[in-house]
C-alpha cells in the first residue's frame, strides 16, 4: 500500500462531497452516521484495489468530512444559539468523532468485499 495512490483517486473527494451533500439537504442534522457509513461503503467499492487501501481511503474520507460537517455544525449553532451551545456541541462531537472514523474504515472493508461479490476484482 502506498499513500500517493490514495490521495491520487476520485474516490477520496467524491466520498467527502456525498457526506457533505447529504448532511446539508438532510437539514444539518447531528447524526451523520448512516451517511457515513453507506459514503464508506461506495467508497471501499470506487477503491478496490486491495482490502488495506479500501479500509484506509474509507477512514480518511470520513475523518476529513466528519471535520468538516463539524466546523460546519458549528458554525451554525454559534449562529443560532450562542457560545454556550457551541461547547455542548463540541463535546458532543469529540465524543462521536472516533466512532464515525471506525465506522468509516469498517466500511470501506465493507466495500471492498461487495466489490469482490460483485466481481470487479479478479
Amino acid at each position: 500500500m502506498e499513500f500517493k495512490n490514495i490521495f491520487n483517486d476520485k474516490a477520496l473527494p467524491l466520498g467527502v462531497i456525498i457526506i457533505i451533500i447529504t448532511y446539508l439537504v438532510s437539514g444539518a442534522s447531528s447524526n451523520i452516521l448512516p451517511y457515513v457509513f453507506m459514503t464508506s461503503i461506495l467508497v471501499g467499492i470506487m477503491k478496490h484495489d486491495s482490502l488495506v487501501e479500501s479500509a484506509v481511503v474509507g477512514l480518511v474520507t470520513t475523518f476529513v468530512a466528519c471535520l468538516i460537517t463539524a466546523i460546519i455544525s458549528c458554525g451554525l449553532y454559534f449562529i443560532m444559539y450562542g457560545s454556550a451551545y457551541v461547547t455542548y456541541a463540541l463535546s458532543s462531537i469529540i465524543f462521536v468523532f472516533p466512532f464515525y472514523i471506525v465506522l468509516g474504515a469498517i466500511g470501506g472493508a465493507i466495500g471492498y468485499y461487495c466489490a469482490k461479490e460483485l466481481g470487479l476484482i479478479e
